[in-house]
């Protein structure tokens, strides 16, 4: 019982020190807070006047250097600002044929040689068709035979004489016989290869003595009397490319060139590589102007009389995709700037087109970049909004 009474005093003095050492532990942090943030704040502040007594120190004491990032800048003017489409293309004749002899046999004679004029119809090559020939002089024979039996069956029906069965086997003996030779004479003419069109022989590939066959062609002829350019156009450029924009083609490999209005752009898109086919026809009596020249063809995209243009390299993304430049203000009042020193500001700007190296844009904000501001072109990556930086002039 005695022992009873002594403990409950040691119990309630425990749980007052217990209350007591929380309360303390309690206060002892939130006064270490308190302490931190202020000594927060006076970092801060002893920061801000540092930085001041040093940019002071920079602009007025010549023991310290001032390193600013170097830039260079351009006055932003109105000009026009023109787009195109670059694709490379290939010169293609209007007529231009590969010729096949269309039916067997040994080249007896090359009637052409490369560069000579043809006409239509103009037997280029003969082949040995001796075999035929002599078909055609029996088919000959016959015809001119029932074609005398048929002249004479017929005055004897006109007065009447004998049937009229006789008069039409005549007749059916005739046409046949014509219709054989004709068909002999169809032969002997395929025998032949012959001009398809008025042009040049651009190349002649059989020899006297080859065998001809309807798998090798023999000879090629080529109308240069039209010519036109040709190019293959990726798909996303459908809705903007229309017959008749202007066309500049270039043939780097000779040095020439020409303008001229886009003939037609093709309605049929290849599955194969996603492009349909667009074609500018070249001018006439240019010797240069050879089948399978390769040429750069520069489609009219767009065009925009005034607007603002800068170098690429003058238009930063940031991480968000947002395009923006740097801008030269005035100094803000008491800004430590020296005479050709200034102050870089961020304008955020739209792309609207770019081409070779040059960026149509246009302000996020009107009135943030107008002409005759002064823009950073080289040196950019290196600015930050707000920061002095030193001008090349």
């Amino acid at each position: 019982m005695r022992n009873r009474k002594l403990m409950l005093p040691w119990l309630a003095v425990s749980a007052m020190l217990a209350a007591c050492g929380g309360g303390r532990g309690s206060g002892a942090v939130e006064q270490k807070r308190a302490e931190r943030d202020s000594l927060k704040a006076a970092y801060d502040r002893i920061g801000k006047e540092l930085r001041k007594v040093e940019d002071w120190l920079a602009l007025n004491d010549s023991t310290v250097g001032r390193n600013l990032p170097l830039v260079t800048v351009q006055a932003l003017v109105q000009q026009p600002f023109t787009h195109y489409i670059d694709v490379h293309g290939v010169v293609k004749a209007d007529e231009s044929a590969a010729l096949y002899a269309l039916t067997g046999g040994r080249v007896a004679s090359i009637r052409v040689k490369p560069g000579d004029r043809v006409r239509k119809g103009q037997v280029m090559i003969t082949l040995d068709n001796d075999v035929v020939e002599k078909q055609m002089a029996q088919a000959q024979a016959a015809a001119d035979l029932a074609s005398t039996t048929f002249a004479k069956q017929e005055r004897l029906w006109q007065q009447h004489i004998g049937s009229e069965i006789q008069y039409l086997q005549a007749k059916a003996n005739k046409e046949q016989a014509e219709a054989a030779l004709a068909t002999l004479q169809e032969q002997q003419r395929l025998g032949n290869v012959t001009a398809p069109f008025d042009g040049i022989v651009d190349d002649v590939m059989a020899r006297v003595g080859d065998l001809a066959t309807a798998m090798q062609p023999v000879a090629r002829v080529v109308n240069p009397g039209g010519v036109q350019v040709q190019a293959d156009v990726s798909e996303v450029y459908v809705k903007r490319i229309k017959a008749g924009i202007p066309v500049k083609v270039t043939f780097p490999s000779i040095g020439e060139s020409f303008t001229a209005p886009l003939l037609y752009a093709s309605e049929y898109i290849d599955p194969a590589n996603r492009t349909f086919q667009v074609a500018v026809r070249a001018p006439h009596g240019e010797a240069y102007m050879r089948p399978n020249l390769l040429g750069d063809l520069q489609i009219l995209d767009s065009h925009t009389d005034s607007a603002l243009v800068l170098p690429a390299p003058a238009v930063l993304d940031d991480v968000s995709g947002r395009s923006y430049v740097f801008a030269l203000g005035p100094a803000e009042q008491g800004a430590n700037v020296k005479e050709n020193e200034a102050v870089a500001r961020k304008v955020f700007v739209e792309r609207i087109s770019e081409y070779q190296g040059r960026i149509h844009v246009r302000p996020k904000t009107a009135d943030e970049l107008k002409p005759g501001d002064r823009v950073v072109i080289e040196g950019a990556k290196n600015v930050s909004d707000g920061q002095a930086v030193l001008v090349n002039e």
